[in-house]
């Protein structure tokens, strides 16, 4: 009888360790949340900022087209530091800053904005820099740098038809708020030169133009 009664309060224990197992496993299904297992870190996906920007507010359609000539121009900067490729990076860096000045030289909309007119103004010396960094690290900070900058002018002026992504990395490895802009959902991260980083590369906002 003892012997009975004992294997029936193992079973119920079982029952009940088994239930509680269950029940945590369904309590970490919730967006944005980091679950830490015995085996590992699994980040769970996180919601996603959708800016749609009216057509009214921004620049008129030539401007918008030349910036996304520029924004092309950004990119193979930024494929260029995927790869760790220092002289690419740097080539591609002058060619945006360059056309960043000669394509926007007669665009009235620009020219009469404190935050162009302070860009053209410092333009040499942000150039003069671009051709100065040396190594791969200083390059990405530059980037940094160049991508805060071009945030706040398409921010501001747009992009003709076109949808691009902010994307962030949470390493503590990064240079400066370690953001960038890409035109699909990729998850290559100039930063550290990965060309699929799935830990820690997300997408922070889609804008939308």
């Amino acid at each position: 009888m003892k012997k009975l009664i004992w294997i029936i309060i193992i079973c119920i224990c079982k029952v009940s360790l088994l239930a509680d197992v269950k029940s945590s496993k369904a309590a970490i299904i919730v967006p944005g949340d980091s679950v830490i297992f015995k085996r590992g870190i699994y980040q769970l996906p996180e919601s996603e900022v959708e800016i749609v920007f009216d057509e009214s507010n921004l620049a008129p359609k030539n401007v918008r087209m030349i910036f996304n000539e520029l924004f092309k121009q950004y990119i193979l900067v930024k494929d260029a530091l995927v790869y760790g490729d220092s002289f690419s990076a740097t080539r591609n860096t002058l060619r945006l800053l360059d056309d960043m000045k000669s394509k926007t030289k007669d665009l009235d909309d620009l020219n009469k904005d404190a935050r162009w007119v302070l860009f053209v103004k410092n333009y040499d010396r942000i150039r003069s820099k671009a051709e100065s960094v040396t190594f791969i690290s200083e390059q990405r900070f530059l980037f940094n740098e160049i991508t805060n900058g071009l945030q706040n002018f398409i921010k501001q002026f747009g992009l003709y038809n076109k949808t691009i992504y902010l994307m962030q990395c949470s390493s503590d490895s990064s240079a400066g708020n370690a953001i960038w802009f890409s035109g699909s959902r990729d998850k290559k991260n100039p930063y550290l030169g990965l060309q699929n980083d799935t830990i820690c590369a997300k997408v922070k906002e889609v804008w939308k133009f």
